[in-house]
């Protein structure tokens, strides 16, 4: 919601299209990318948590049960990731602080100043997921996770998704006096 419109912006062609990504999960976030002259956006979250997503079903329940602030921000293998919050990235969070507080400051980390305890753990904690250890599993997932409570199929979620946005679009000028 931040970066896109400056995007649109920046592209400044009506040819080229642009989709929002981040924090999208409903049709109240799709138009609102439109009306920033969005073509559409891009659900990362909101479609990890259906019925016909292959993460680990403890992933998918963990989207569902993230409530707010349920995120955080903690060193990831490509520079700062969000996680959702579990005793295990609340750990992390700390070993970041300790080990790697560039994340934070913009100073990117390399394979030469990162501590090796650091990225192991990060290691072991993604392999937990995989193998269904929710007491170490450390899990991505965007913001709007505190907006998701339900495990659909994708149609539906598209579906409801369109028409939402559709009905805030056609109704605008209800709203707007």
């Amino acid at each position: 919601m931040v970066l896109l419109p400056a995007v649109i912006d920046a592209i400044a062609d009506p040819n080229f299209p642009v989709v929002g990504a981040g924090g999208f999960c409903d049709g109240k976030t799709l138009a609102a990318a439109i009306a920033m002259g969005a073509a559409g956006v891009q659900m990362g979250t909101r479609l990890l948590a259906t019925e016909e997503s292959d993460f680990h079903p403890l992933w998918k329940e963990q989207v569902v049960k993230t409530g707010d602030r349920g995120t955080l921000v903690a060193r990831g293998f490509v520079g700062p990731a969000r996680w959702l919050k579990t005793p295990s990235s609340e750990k992390h969070l700390q070993n970041t602080l300790a080990m790697s507080p560039g994340v934070f400051t913009g100073i990117p980390d390399d394979m030469a100043s990162v501590s090796p305890n650091l990225i192991q753990y990060e290691r072991d904690a993604i392999q937990a997921v995989c193998e269904g250890n929710e007491q170490k599993a450390m899990m991505a997932g965007g913001e709007c996770a505190q907006r998701v409570n339900d495990m659909p199929k994708v149609k539906d979620i598209v579906d409801k998704t369109i028409k939402e946005a559709t009905d805030i679009i056609k109704n605008i000028n209800k709203t707007i006096k």
